[in-house]
């Protein structure tokens, strides 16, 4: 009889009394970072020491792009990223280079001689620590998240991409379009 009811007390436990599985894996926290879902916060200091919180960018277009300086593949889409920064900039595009190296995988002193010669016009940002990271869950470089004006996450890209061709110019400007002008 012992045996039976620990049998019994143990599938109750495992089973979450009741519980359907998809209310044991939704966590409140959980974040929804596909297109349409709401961008995560977070302020951070630029690489100047200036504050950027993406909340403060609501009305604007904004490119997060993650990289690491071990990417070949990231500096090159970097350059083409800071075209799209130079051409769209006064359309509400803020592109935000976001190095994910730590201080061993990529010394500061690197990033800013790269960031020195390459001459960006983009907000760059280090994470160091790895917060911004986390919160869009990215695992590997490159990877890009655009917020739309109202603060939604409109595009995607995992791995690398071609940010010079007609097609992502076409897909940028149909975004910056969106809700009109910029702020």
């Amino acid at each position: 009889m012992k045996k039976l009811l620990t049998a019994l007390l143990a599938f109750a436990l495992l089973s979450g009394c009741g519980a359907k599985d998809e209310d044991r894996t939704k966590s409140a926290y959980a974040v929804d970072l596909s297109a349409g879902g709401e961008a995560v916060d977070f302020l951070f200091k630029d690489m100047e020491g200036k504050p950027f919180r993406l909340s403060e960018k609501k009305g604007q277009v904004v490119l997060l792009y993650f990289w690491r300086m071990k990417c070949e593949e990231c500096k090159i889409e970097l350059r083409a990223i800071d075209g799209l920064q130079r051409k769209y900039g006064e359309k509400g595009l803020i592109a935000v280079a976001i190095g994910a190296d730590s201080m061993h995988s990529g010394p500061l002193f690197e990033v800013h001689r790269f960031f020195d010669k390459e001459k960006f016009s983009f907000v760059k940002l280090r994470d160091e620590d790895g917060f911004v990271a986390e919160a869009y869950n990215v695992m590997r470089a490159p990877e890009a998240y655009v917020i739309g004006r109202d603060g939604r996450i409109a595009l995607v890209q995992k791995g690398t991409a071609d940010w010079s061709s007609p097609e992502t110019a076409a897909a940028l400007e149909k975004i910056l379009s969106l809700s009109g002008g910029s702020n």
